[in-house]
């Protein structure tokens, strides 16, 4: 800078945001043009009170030559991470996973509404988007690891991601496109395409999120006394022991005696520590359990509590998908499988008759009926479901 300065005087009152010593208050011409800044009297940092301009001391060159650095840094990453990328087709992604992405972002992403193309997962991670948070933490997590979500190149490292999916082939769909999707796979009573590979692919989504529930109902109950309290894959095994054989309202009510008794017992601790609390919580149900089967005791059925906030993705499978009700928690779950399964398998084993293209409408679909037309050859094929 070519300046000729006029006037110089210090100013205790303005303090340097570096070194935090006075400044002076230059008043100077560049060019023929007015020119007045402040310029430390320590370390020569400059402020410009007209101008846009950039201080050149060696404090502002270092944290400049950092920033370089850092961006150099971060757009190498970003280079390495999309030249390593993979891209998913959404139909390459399994049951659980296709019904977390349409949790997460049903009530958000709607026609007429604003909304980011970027997943925040800190405005939504407490919203009840699963049975429990653990629960939707560790299929969080799955995703990031398989690269099915990837970080904002903005914000490298924070909680905003965008979907890594292709979908009908076209890279970057919108946030729009891909619920929109899942909806006709979810909505449409499988006549808009499947989620699914398999129908035991729903059936072990099915057992998972009916699990969850009994989860949520133990922490619940447990929140009234303070006391921590989670699954682990021990008492996960249990449980899926259990759904086999009894409904998750009759669930409800073991956890529930169990918990009575150990909470008036002084046997539960304030913290869950090595999974102290869940191990003795088992241990009581496993004992009820075998003295109930040896003396022929009836387990009774307890209601679902109306204060437990039922989870988005409990909603979609029991109740859209599933088309079920509440007597979903009042059967074991074998028993509710019978009638679901049929029509699952037909449709995940269903080919066309003549050129046996997978590609196949439907054109009519009653309750153990169903009519396909396929889209290659137009050949029509009828089915009863049952």
């Amino acid at each position: 800078m070519f300046a000729q300065i006029l006037n110089k005087q210090l100013d205790e009152s303005q303090l340097c945001p570096i070194c935090r010593a006075s400044m002076f208050y230059i008043e100077a011409e560049e060019y023929d043009k007015p020119l007045n800044y402040f310029q430390c009297s320590h370390c020569q940092h400059q402020i410009y009170i007209e101008d846009q301009r950039s201080c050149h001391c060696e404090a502002c060159q270092k944290q400049r030559k950092k920033q370089i650095q850092a961006t150099r840094l971060q757009e190498q990453r970003l280079y390495q991470q999309d030249e390593h990328k993979d891209e998913y087709e959404l139909q390459q992604l399994n049951f659980m996973q296709q019904l977390f992405l349409l949790s997460l972002l049903d009530e958000t992403v709607q026609e007429g509404a604003q909304y980011t193309e970027y997943l925040d997962w800190e405005k939504i991670k407490y919203y009840p988007i699963t049975p429990n948070y653990y629960f939707q933490y560790q299929l969080l997590q799955q995703l990031l690891k398989q690269k099915i979500l990837i970080s904002r190149a903005q914000d490298y490292g924070q909680a905003q991601y965008y979907l890594n999916l292709r979908l009908d082939g076209y890279r970057e769909p919108s946030l729009f496109s891909v619920v929109q999707q899942l909806r006709l796979h979810f909505y449409h009573h499988l006549s808009r395409g499947l989620p699914f590979k398999s129908a035991d692919e729903v059936q072990s989504a099915l057992k998972m999120v009916l699990y969850q529930e009994v989860i949520q109902f133990m922490q619940y109950y447990c929140k009234t006394w303070g006391v921590q309290i989670a699954g682990n894959r021990q008492f996960q095994q249990y449980c899926f022991t259990l759904l086999d054989h009894l409904a998750v309202g009759q669930i409800y009510y073991l956890l529930q005696n169990a918990l009575e008794y150990l909470h008036q017992q002084k046997a539960l601790q304030a913290k869950n520590d090595n999974f102290i609390n869940t191990n003795i919580l088992r241990k009581t149900i496993q004992q009820y359990r075998e003295r109930g089967l040896k003396e022929k005791w009836e387990t009774p059925t307890l209601p679902r509590p109306q204060q437990l906030p039922l989870s988005q993705m409990s909603l979609i499978l029991f109740y859209k998908f599933l088309g079920y009700d509440d007597h979903i928690f009042f059967q074991p779950m074998l028993h509710s499988w019978k009638k679901i399964e049929p029509r699952l398998k037909f449709y995940s084993q269903k080919r066309c008759m003549n050129c046996g293209s997978e590609q196949l409408r439907v054109e009519y679909d009653a309750q153990h009926y169903v009519s396909l037309c396929c889209e290659l050859c137009n050949h029509q094929d009828h089915y009863f479901t049952q």
